[in-house]
């Protein structure tokens, strides 16, 4: 379930090994454990970023990456090592672990529920059978309910008043195919009169990066079918956590996203970091993984948006794709660096849209190094394209997860001919609910007569949202007759196109 970041090494060691590694490390080239992929093709093009070839520009680029770390360090961006009493202060971290707090193979738990508005009150046992997960957070353990024989994950959580845990009620308003499901909670007291959450959750066998290792340790890249199906399931999940519950993940990353190896059905798990946020309410930046960390969260900003979910989504996207992490630094200051190796150096408008209190500070002038060489040559346009809508550093100019649904890049998935490797059928994508996801669509979308069949798609490079229903859900697909009618419709007006057994109703509105 979690799988906690490695500690890197002090920003001072990092420092004086900085010239010595620019010619040898490239995005992606350290990872949490084990060993990583090498493949000569795919980083060609970066190696040539640090290279101390004989031209001049090439030696002031060097130049300019040696003095990186310097200017970052005068910014006194804290390392994420290191703790400091601002956290505390805000109530907004995680509850600590206790030494002896894990759950012991063959221990029973009973428990019940219920009870409650003239539902019947249920009693249930669990069979802890072998833990999981473990980390700041508590423990997670698969256990079976020894009355139905079901498989369960349960995450205990040590209560402490001193901090908020915001997870349970995150977890009661969720329920959506891509995150994973809260069957129950409870209580449980130790004999030193420690309280500890227990929350009861589906369980689901895989993660993505569990499945990204798979393939790494191979020596081969994950199928691309696969990198379309985790990286949709994951905007869709995040498109209706934002939209819908106006939560803010925090923490996404491949150990969060859980994956049944069977369907390949993804769910995002592990809501101990998520908030809804409140524009003008300071929130901690020190939150979430730091391969996966925004880079506003690293320049402190405390007013931040869901944009830092979507960062995180394409250094996902990004890290299946490569088979490793893009951005590998050992810490805030390095993760910083390695940013800037492929994002160039970022101007001030946009560091002024990451934190407001840095626009003084003058980097080095690093040139952005172009997408299409930080991949190998036979990756598709249409994921170089999504991976650089989402990495902007610009939170504004990021996808949002509804956007980044609609890319071209997952045309494949809408093809009714596609299946899984195995030949089965693809998991559930396009059963879009009306009264969920779809339910903060402006007006007239809300009030399509259901028993249409009709489809739904977001247009690319043109600002109108086209928008329909099927038999009650909502569908995302392409279709032809979207090209040939668009800019001829105004603000929520519908079209009707009739066909042999169709009726299509196009409804536009303005973003």
């Amino acid at each position: 379930m979690i799988c906690l970041a490695q500690a890197g090494e002090p920003s001072t060691i990092k420092r004086a090994k900085v010239d010595q590694e620019l010619n040898q490390r490239l995005p992606g080239g350290v990872e949490t454990e084990g060993n990583s992929m090498r493949d000569p093709e795919q980083h060609n093009g970066l190696k040539s970023v640090a290279s101390t070839s004989g031209s001049s520009h090439d030696r002031r680029e060097k130049l300019g990456y040696d003095e990186l770390p310097k200017e970052m360090n005068e910014m006194k961006i804290k390392d994420d090592n290191k703790r400091d009493g601002r956290e505390e202060s805000h109530k907004d971290v995680e509850a600590a672990v206790v030494s002896g707090s894990g759950t012991e193979t063959g221990q029973i738990v009973v428990t019940s529920f219920g009870g409650r508005n003239g539902k019947p009150k249920q009693t249930v046992s669990y069979m802890a059978e072998r833990v999981v997960g473990t980390g700041s957070f508590g423990v997670v353990y698969q256990a079976k309910c020894l009355e139905t024989g079901e498989s369960v994950a349960i995450k205990k959580v040590l209560q402490d008043k001193r901090y908020k845990n915001r997870e349970l009620q995150v977890m009661q308003m969720l329920s959506h195919p891509n995150v994973v499901q809260l069957k129950h909670s409870f209580y449980s007291t130790t004999e030193k009169n420690e309280v500890y959450l227990n929350v009861v959750l589906e369980f689901v066998p895989e993660t993505v990066y569990r499945a990204s290792r798979h393939y790494t340790k191979v020596n081969q890249h994950m199928p691309i079918v696969y990198v379309q199906l985790y990286v949709y399931q994951i905007c869709r999940a995040l498109n209706y956590i934002h939209r819908v519950i106006g939560v803010c993940h925090r923490d996404i990353k491949p150990q969060n996203l859980l994956v049944n190896p069977s369907t390949h059905q993804l769910k995002i798990c592990d809501f101990g970091s998520a908030k809804m946020l409140v524009p003008g309410e300071p929130n901690i930046s020190y939150i979430c993984s730091r391969y996966y960390r925004a880079p506003e969260l690293i320049f402190g900003a405390t007013e931040y948006t869901t944009a830092i979910d979507m960062w995180s989504a394409g250094c996902v996207m990004a890290e299946l794709l490569l088979g490793k992490p893009i951005f590998p630094g050992e810490s805030s200051v390095d993760q910083l660096v390695e940013i800037i190796k492929v994002l160039g150096t970022p101007t001030r408008e946009e560091i002024k849209c990451m934190n407001r209190h840095y626009t003084e500070f003058k980097f080095p002038q690093i040139k952005a190094h172009p997408w299409h060489k930080v991949f190998n040559r036979r990756m598709p346009a249409e994921a170089v394209d999504l991976v650089s809508r989402l990495l902007q550093y610009s939170p504004s100019l990021r996808f949002t997860a509804l956007e980044a649904c609609a890319h071209p890049f997952f045309d494949e998935l809408r093809e009714p001919n596609t299946y899984l490797p195995n030949g089965r059928p693809l998991p559930p994508l396009f059963d879009f609910s009306p009264e969920g996801e779809c339910s903060s669509l402006p007006t007239p979308f809300l009030s399509l007569p259901l028993g249409c069949n009709c489809w739904v798609e977001i247009l690319q490079s043109w600002p109108v949202h086209l928008t329909s229903c099927c038999n009650g859900s909502f569908q995302n697909i392409r279709g032809s007759k979207v090209h040939e009618t668009k800019g001829k419709m105004g603000d929520g007006e519908i079209e009707v196109h009739q066909g042999d057994d169709t009726t299509v109703l196009l409804i536009y509105s303005m973003i």
